[in-house]
């Protein structure tokens, strides 16, 4: 009894170690990303508020609509075959 007792929490403690998969949805990769930018910036300065981590972290993730509308679908950088 000891034994299986023994075997479980060792199993358990191994397990509580293990690396969290990688998030399956497009939506939950973005959203990680998203959260990881905002830690970088609010930790190199302290001063910098959430949201406006939160709004740089954005800007930087979708880039302006102007600057999409300029690239023509000649221009898109895929290659024609």
């Amino acid at each position: 009894m000891k034994r299986f007792l023994a075997i479980g929490l060792c199993s358990a403690l191994l397990g509580a170690n293990a690396p969290a998969a990688p998030p399956a949805s497009q939506a939950a990769i973005v959203k990680r990303q998203l959260q990881e930018c905002m830690a970088r910036r609010m930790g190199a300065n302290k001063m910098l508020s959430y949201n406006d981590a939160k709004r740089t972290c954005k800007e930087r993730a979708q880039p302006a609509k102007d600057a999409l509308a300029s690239i023509g679908p000649n221009e898109s950088g895929a290659k024609a075959h």
